[in-house]
């Protein structure tokens, strides 16, 4: 549940950022993805409450515009704009190494960046691009972050890793779950249900590290989400809605007006600073329109499925960065 209850699909982040406002001043967010779309408007309203905003971003110089956009509102902000990539794991590593060499805390991790329902690409080390930026190269970032964010967090504010997932989870990932046997779609490639499948690693990756955390007795939380249809970001440049429709209806047409039901960008990100700064956040669980999620995946919450798709991840991460 949320504190708000009156928090719904209609709510901004601005709303949900000036009710928690207290919490959020003079934190540490780390923002993947931050430099467009849902992540620059998480970190515009962030900075504007008083946050400190670290934006890892492919571009930097995409970054520095964002910033610049936010300094003319906030003209205070504290803003920090670094280069990384998702896709490339060399890129991953050296982002966090030199986060960690600055001796700044993290506060707040939101996974924001990603990649939709793309053609069949690989990345730098040779994964399917949508499995290999969505979910390895946000698990490896964060793993490489956990001491950082294990200090940072306190027994009564444990520091928050956000994973921004995605409905697509329950509509096109596999039955299965992960496609262990053809991670890279070698034998079989459907872009929309490698996104599905990318997503629900996102969300099974929340549980095991939520889990993990609680039984090693660290202050750390996880908590995942959907953000809702939103058509105004760059997510959506290989797709379009008649080929999202209809995926949809193929599926479960009863679910085409929460689907379809177009958020703005403002709506969009409001989730994500509920997942942040709710004090009464529920650790390890799936969140959607401000409050807790009961539309997903029958394996969303399967710790054996969660636990070995941490160990492939890692085993995978540790092949390709030898």
């Amino acid at each position: 549940m949320s504190s708000n209850p009156t928090f719904n699909n209609k709510t901004t982040a601005e709303e949900v950022a000036t009710v928690f406002k207290h919490r959020i001043k003079g934190k540490h967010v780390v923002i993947t993805g931050a430099n467009i779309g849902l992540g620059k408007e998480t970190a515009r309203v962030l900075a504007k409450e008083g946050a400190i905003i670290t934006i890892c971003c492919r571009t930097v110089s995409k970054g520095e515009e964002a910033k610049a956009d936010i300094l003319k509102e906030t003209a205070d902000a504290n803003i920090t704009v670094v280069p990384l990539d998702l896709s490339n794991l060399k890129s991953v590593k050296k982002c966090a190494e030199d986060y960690i060499s600055t001796g700044k805390p993290i506060d707040i991790l939101i996974n924001n960046a990603g990649v939709m329902a793309c053609p069949l690409t690989k990345t730098a080390d040779g994964f399917e691009t949508q499995f290999g930026t969505n979910h390895l190269g946000h698990f490896y970032f964060t793993e490489l972050l956990l001491p950082v964010l294990e200090k940072s967090g306190t027994k009564d504010e444990p520091s928050r890793v956000v994973n921004l997932a995605s409905l697509a989870a329950v509509l096109f990932a596999p039955k299965a779950g992960i496609l262990f046997d053809d991670i890279n779609g070698e034998k079989h490639y459907n872009s929309w249900e490698r996104y599905g499948q990318s997503k629900l690693a996102n969300i099974l990756y929340t549980v095991e590290l939520n889990d993990r955390m609680k039984k090693e007795g660290k202050h750390v939380i996880a908590v995942s989400l959907h953000p809702g249809n939103i058509a105004a970001t760059n997510l959506t440049q290989h797709i379009g809605v008649k080929s999202a429709f209809e995926m949809v209806w193929q599926i479960n047409k009863s679910l085409i007006p929460k689907i379809m039901a177009s958020k703005n960008i403002p709506q969009g990100t409001a989730t994500s600073i509920v997942c942040a700064f709710d004090p009464k956040i529920e650790p390890g669980k799936y969140y959607y329109d401000c409050q807790l999620g009961t539309l997903y995946h029958p394996l969303s919450y399967d710790e054996e499925l969660a636990l070995k798709l941490t160990k492939f991840s890692h085993e995978l991460i540790e092949k390709a960065t030898q």
